[in-house]
């Protein structure tokens, strides 16, 4: 069964920025779509408005002339009374993953995995094809790509970029006893770059070594006659890939790294880096904050090099703005320059928090957090705590949980805040509890000069909205 002889699609879920990648690549494969989703704005409405999607709530029986239902893992997944539905009355069903792998593996495949980094990376390696004319097919699970018209696409070129996401079509698996199936596990890639490895997502996760296992299989299903992309200061990478069968390539500040970043710096506007290849030289200038995103436009050129070598000189990132909510420039509101960040990882976390600090040494800056499930808060309480340790003033509001979980009284964003203050003496933090209290201290306690950053994969970002009002 091909999703491609199918016509008229019912996406639930579509509101997902995932979602709505894959809804603009049936799109341009002359696919009818429509969907369902909850009413809460998210980052993707406004490109659902412009490609004409109508989105209803999770309502029965399905639209009539619909042939095939794709869905997410949110709002219970293959368990959603929608999708179930679909399945009783025979229509075809599929998830996120396994429909973008119809597209995906028909080309030469390049996919990005890591606990963080993947949309940035997926978002430079297209704006690299981009830029040298490629015209590539691709899928990147953000809101807004600045500078390209979408966040999806379907094309005639024989190379697709995509993100390779570990999470899991079914967060219900361990508790009905069968394995879990991760999404990136459907891709065949031709090119693998992997951005980093470290513990996450708990709740389907049972340790540290599940995960590694699991990136392992992965690893083993890149073609034989592609390779692998590593970091090499990932020491828990490298361990891992030496049990591969595959051939790899490595990037980063290690000395034996084949992409070896050798020079670093950062102010206000303008990070710099120098990179070596093959023993020459090449500068590496970007308008994007942290040395973690100098080393993500390393892992995009050590990917795209080997198959079109022009890149090295001819790259075009130092026009790259990231995507949306990825320290997304926010512009100045009230005289307060502000950012936007999807960091949920304590990792992601603290290397923010750094390259904000390299980017404004001297003024004050206020981080407002939101963590994102109790299960991960609580697992990685103590990295939490650590991540913060840079920070000078932090203002939380309280754990965005998911859907497929309960809330548990034994953690809290209060309590993080009181952890991190005994710790940390010289840092201030203080739960605010709501957006609306995040406003309110947004308009009457920040002051023309200061800097304001937002982390989180909740709904922390519609502060802006509501302080434009």
């Amino acid at each position: 069964m091909n999703i491609l002889d199918f016509s008229n699609f019912y996406f639930v879920g579509i509101k997902g920025v995932a979602m709505t990648s894959l809804a603009q690549i049936l799109i341009d494969a002359g696919k009818n779509i429509q969907g369902s989703d909850v009413p809460q704005k998210f980052v993707t409405e406004n490109k659902l408005q412009e490609l004409k999607i109508k989105v209803d709530h999770f309502d029965l029986p399905l639209p009539e002339k619909i042939d095939c239902v794709v869905y997410t893992a949110a709002h219970n997944g293959v368990n959603n009374p929608q999708v179930q539905w679909a399945q009783q009355h025979n229509i075809p069903t599929f998830s996120q993953a396994e429909a973008l792998s119809f597209f995906f593996n028909q080309k030469k495949g390049i996919a990005v995995c890591g606990v963080g980094g993947k949309s940035t990376v997926s978002a430079m390696i297209t704006w690299i094809l981009e830029n040298i004319g490629k015209n590539p097919s691709f899928s990147v699970g953000v809101g807004n790509i600045p500078g390209l018209e979408k966040t999806g696409a379907w094309t005639d070129s024989k190379c697709f970029v995509a993100e390779a996401d570990e999470y899991v079509i079914d967060p219900s698996a361990p508790e009905k006893g069968i394995e879990i199936t991760p999404r990136f596990s459907f891709l065949k890639p031709y090119i693998n770059i992997c951005t980093n490895l470290r513990y996450d997502h708990p709740d389907v996760y049972r340790d540290f070594d599940h995960t590694k296992e699991t990136f392992l299989k992965f690893f083993e299903q890149t073609k034989t006659e592609g390779h692998l992309v590593i970091n090499a200061d990932d020491s828990e990478m490298m361990n891992l890939v030496k049990q591969t069968s595959k051939k790899f390539i490595t990037f980063g500040e290690n000395k034996n790294a084949d992409f070896q970043l050798t020079d670093y710096s950062s102010q206000e506007g303008t990070t710099k880096g120098t990179f070596k290849y093959k023993e020459q030289s090449y500068p590496l200038k970007m308008q994007i904050p942290g040395k973690f995103n100098i080393l993500n436009a390393l892992a995009a050129i050590a990917a795209v090099a080997p198959l079109h070598p022009e890149v090295l000189t001819n790259h075009g990132l130092e026009k790259f703005k990231s995507t949306a909510r990825r320290f997304e420039n926010m512009g100045k509101i009230n005289g307060v320059q502000a950012f936007d960040d999807y960091a949920h990882h304590p990792k992601e976390v603290s290397v923010a928090i750094q390259a904000l600090n390299e980017w404004y040494p001297n003024a004050r800056k206020v981080i407002a957090f939101q963590s994102h499930t109790y299960s991960r808060t609580k697992e990685l309480f103590t990295d939490f705590v650590d991540a913060f340790a840079n920070a000078d003033e932090i203002v939380m509001i309280d754990i965005f949980s998911s859907a497929r979980e309960k809330s548990d009284a034994t953690i809290s964003s209060t309590i993080l805040c009181e952890a991190i203050e005994e710790k940390f003496t010289k840092v201030k933090a203080k739960n605010l509890e709501t957006l609306e209290n995040l406003t309110e201290f947004f308009k009457k306690s920040l002051q023309p000069g200061d800097v304001f950053l937002t982390l989180g994969a909740g709904d922390i970002y519609e502060v802006y909205e509501m302080v434009n009002k």
